[in-house]
């Protein structure tokens, strides 16, 4: 590979970090109250958007082993309040909103000498840590936060259907040793939306995080999330 070649990995971080600065400067641009209202196809949009960013974070092996509760959990919390998604045993962590994730890197099957022996596999890179998102944008979401739960309105949906649902993850129709996936109903303020997630790989352990999209364009894209308890 030419030296001046960049490696795949680097050039997908790249264009996901250009969308995102992108959709950021659109929403604190945006104004504050709501143009239009919510409707079904917005909360099942923006469930989507949050599904699809899971799974391309977790991975396909990883994303194979989780699947997603059909029943909605209620719409996120204000800040400092009590969180009904957030098990007892868990732990608060310190709220901060960053940059989405990048998809999972794909490392290429293992390859195989013609004497049955495999050949040593490059390195993965390692992964960087998502980097806050810029302070401007930062203090509009914690606005739009509190203006949704500030006035709460009945969700538009109560259940995920497997339409909405990314594969290799599947919606959980009965009890299995996969792992589970919750999500909230949408909370939403303007053009903006904020889901909760709560995933659980084990009895003690799980994570919490609240992602914040944007409606761009008659769609909905994740600009920012915000890990919320681990155990």
């Amino acid at each position: 590979m030419p030296s001046c070649a960049r490696p795949p990995w680097r050039a997908i971080l790249g264009t996901m970090r250009l969308r995102i600065i992108l959709s950021a400067l659109a929403l604190v641009a945006a104004p504050l109250h709501a143009q239009t209202a919510a409707s079904e196809a917005d909360a099942r949009a923006a469930i989507a958007a949050v599904l699809a960013h899971q799974t391309a974070m977790r991975g396909l092996e990883s994303a194979a082993q989780t699947c997603v509760t059909p029943a909605l959990g209620p719409q996120p919390a204000a800040a400092g309040a009590e969180n009904p998604m957030m098990p007892d045993h868990a732990v608060r962590i310190y709220f901060q909103w960053h940059v989405p994730e990048a998809p999972a890197t794909v490392r290429p099957p293992p390859q195989f000498r013609p004497d049955g022996r495999r050949q040593r596999r490059e390195r993965a890179p390692p992964v960087a840590l998502p980097a806050p998102v810029p302070a401007e944008l930062a203090q509009r979401l914690d606005a739009l936060r509190a203006e949704a739960a500030a006035s709460p309105a009945a969700p538009t949906i109560v259940e995920i259907d497997a339409a909405l649902v990314a594969a290799p993850m599947q919606l959980q129709d009965r009890p299995s040793g996969c792992a589970p996936l919750q999500l909230s109903a949408p909370a939403f303020a303007g053009d903006a939306a904020f889901v909760e997630t709560a995933y659980a790989c084990g009895t003690t352990c799980g994570n919490g995080s609240l992602y914040a999209l944007q409606r761009r364009d008659g769609a909905w894209v994740v600009v920012a999330v915000a890990d919320t308890w681990i155990s």
